[in-house]
């Protein structure tokens, strides 16, 4: 498997704005012009890609780069370009989860925030994102460029047949009702177009109270569970388009 994106950058900030999964047929080697002319076109689109994985943010590292440093840092100027990334965390994962079965098609990443992020989880950048998306909600100019930075939860269409929701535990009833809106919102909104929705869930939680929770557990932000996660995330995706699995 390979994996290519497109890299942002605004106001010294770097953001994952596209990205997608290349299943290798065997001893294949794709560049970024193969996956750029089979994304050219929406029939193109619609033949190639198969589904859609929705993580919390994106944490990834073009090849040739520090995954320890940060871009900016780095001499990578290939800005705005479809680059190939490392096949890192939370991206293995789905490389064994699904495995052969997709030869020669693409599964499309997407994330609630395309901020590239180790530290997503930091109660000052939680609450910086949830009053801008109460900006984002009111019509008022957000500080991270909406284009860049957000989906378009009222619009947004999800590529292929089915939609693998992993953005991990996070999201809270009561704290960053903003967050919890705007993932309400793309969540509803996929479900009610149809498509194939599937998450690993706790199992005494329940898949409705899962649902009703938006909390759709992801291995690399649960370190508890990470090993019952994985293995859920491959029960999951053993038939294609997967299905919910609970975990222990």
């Amino acid at each position: 498997m390979q994996y290519f994106g497109e890299i942002e950058t605004k106001y010294e900030e770097v953001f994952l704005t596209s990205s997608y999964l290349y299943f290798n047929y065997d001893d294949e080697v794709v560049t970024a012009k193969d996956i750029k002319n089979m994304i050219k076109t929406t029939k193109d689109r619609k033949k190639n890609i198969q589904g859609t994985i929705f993580i919390y943010n994106p944490v990834v590292t073009p090849i040739d780069y520090d995954s320890e440093k940060f871009l900016l840092d780095q001499d990578f100027d290939n800005f705005d370009e479809l680059v190939e990334l490392k096949c890192e965390t939370y991206i293995t994962v789905f490389k064994h989860a699904i495995g052969p079965r997709l030869k020669g098609k693409l599964v499309e990443m997407k994330s609630l925030f395309n901020l590239i992020e180790k530290n997503i989880n930091s109660t000052n950048l939680l609450t910086k994102f949830d009053q801008d998306l109460e900006k984002y909600y009111t019509g008022q100019n957000t500080e991270f460029e909406r284009d860049i930075m957000y989906q378009d939860a009222n619009n947004f269409v999800p590529s292929g047949k089915f939609v693998f929701f992993c953005w991990g535990d996070k999201i809270s009833q009561k704290e960053f009702t903003f967050i919890r809106t705007y993932s309400n919102t793309l969540f509803n909104r996929i479900e009610d177009m149809g498509k194939k929705v599937a998450f690993v869930y706790k199992k005494e939680r329940g898949l409705e109270n899962a649902k009703e929770l938006l909390q759709f557990s992801n291995p690399v932000e649960n370190y508890k569970y990470r090993s019952s996660i994985t293995s859920a995330i491959k029960e999951s995706f053993r038939e294609l388009p997967p299905t919910p699995k609970p975990y222990e």
